[in-house]
C-alpha cells in the first residue's frame, strides 16, 4: 500500500517506521506547511515526493491511502478531503474535536466504501488481546471498577506544540482522556450511564492541564480516570472483580518491547505475570489489519462513543468550577 503523509510532527517518525517495517507497504509522499522543515523530515526519512499543497497530495493518484498526522481542528477538513479523494485513511485520535464531526466522517467513510480508522495502535498489540480476553472471561468475577492514568509533564515546557493551543484541538482532554476512555470501553465492553469530573484549566493557555473522572458504566461497574500534562508519565490501567484484578503499568505501549507484561491478582493476593506478543510492534500489526480491512472492526463505533463521553465529561468539569 502506498501512503501519503499529511503532517510531520513527531508522531510520524514511528509511522514511517512501521510503514516500512511492513509487507508491501512504503511512504511515497508527505506534505507539510513549513517547507524548510518538510525538506529536512524529507531528507531524514528519505522521502523525495513533498509538497505544502495538502489537496495535491490527497488527489494523487499514485497514493493509495492518507495517514493524517496534523492537529486534532484539521482533521475533520482533511480526512474529508482524502475520503472524498477515494482514499482510505488513517487518522491521529481523536478523529475530529467534537462528536457531531466524527459523525460526519464516518457518514462520509460509509457513503465512499472507504476505510477509515483512528491511529489508536494499543489495541492491535497481542498483549491487548490478552488482557481483553481475561477481563471479559470472568476469571476476574464480577467487575466493580477500572482506574485508567494517562498523563506526562513536559509538554507545558516543550515550547511550541499544539497541545497548549485550544483553537487547534490542544489540552488534555482530547489528548489523553481519550485514552482514558477508549481503554476503558474496549477492555470491558461497558458503556457509560453518568459522569461526574473535575479539573484545571489553565486560563491563559485556555486548555484542561488536568482531569479527573467518576464515571457510572453499565452493569454498576465504576470507571475512575485520571490525565493530565502536570504529572509524570503513567500509561497505567487496573480492572477488580469480586474475585481478583488485572494490572498493567504500560498498557498504551509496553516500556520494554521484548518483555510486554501484565499482572492477574487472585482474591488471596497472589498475582501471575503474563508476557505476551514479545517483540511485536503494534502499529506494523495496525498497519497490517488496515490494509486487509479487518472484518467486525468496531474502532469507529468506539471513536464516536470515546468522542460523545469526552463533551459529557467537559461539561461535568465546567459544571464543578
Amino acid at each position: 500500500m502506498k501512503w501519503g503523509f499529511l503532517g510531520i510532527g513527531r508522531v510520524t517518525h514511528r509511522m514511517v517506521d512501521a510503514v516500512r517495517s511492513t509487507k508491501d507497504h512504503s511512504v511515497v509522499a508527505v506534505a507539510g506547511r513549513d517547507p524548510v522543515k518538510l525538506d529536512a523530515w524529507g531528507e531524514q526519512f528519505e522521502v523525495e515526493s513533498r509538497t505544502t499543497d495538502f489537496q495535491a497530495l490527497v488527489e494523487d493518484p499514485t497514493i493509495e491511502a492518507i495517514y493524517v498526522a496534523l492537529p486534532p481542528a484539521l482533521h475533520r477538513k482533511w480526512v474529508a478531503a482524502a475520503l472524498e479523494a477515494g482514499k482510505g485513511v488513517l487518522c491521529e485520535k481523536p478523529l475530529a474535536c467534537n462528536e457531531e464531526d466524527v459523525l460526519f466522517l464516518r457518514r462520509l467513510a460509509e457513503k465512499q466504501g472507504l476505510l477509515l480508522q483512528h491511529a489508536t495502535a494499543f489495541p492491535f498489540h497481542p498483549r491487548s488481546g490478552a488482557m481483553r480476553e481475561v477481563i471479559q472471561s470472568g476469571q476476574l468475577g464480577d467487575l466493580r471498577r477500572v482506574t485508567v492514568a494517562c498523563s506526562f509533564s513536559h509538554i507545558l515546557h516543550r515550547g511550541k506544540d499544539y497541545r497548549t493551543d485550544p483553537s487547534l484541538g490542544g489540552g488534555c482532554l482530547l489528548d489523553l482522556g481519550w485514552y482514558c476512555a477508549y481503554a476503558t470501553f474496549w477492555m470491558t465492553g461497558l458503556r457509560p450511564l453518568a459522569i461526574t469530573g473535575m479539573g484545571r484549566k489553565i486560563e491563559h493557555h485556555g486548555i484542561w492541564s488536568s482531569a479527573q473522572a467518576i464515571v457510572t458504566l453499565e452493569q454498576g461497574v465504576t470507571a475512575i480516570w485520571d490525565c493530565g500534562f502536570d504529572a509524570a508519565g503513567r500509561k497505567w490501567i487496573e480492572v477488580a472483580g469480586s474475585n481478583g484484578s488485572l494490572v498493567c503499568d504500560d498498557f498504551l505501549r509496553p516500556w520494554d518491547l521484548e518483555k510486554p507484561r501484565f499482572w492477574v491478582h487472585g482474591h488471596d493476593g497472589k498475582a501471575r505475570a503474563e508476557i505476551v506478543g514479545s517483540g511485536a510492534y503494534q502499529e506494523s500489526l495496525m498497519l497490517e489489519a488496515f490494509s486487509k480491512r479487518r472484518e467486525g472492526d468496531d474502532s469507529l463505533e468506539l471513536a464516536v462513543a470515546t468522542q460523545s463521553v469526552l463533551a459529557r465529561w467537559e461539561q461535568a468539569m465546567l459544571a464543578a468550577r
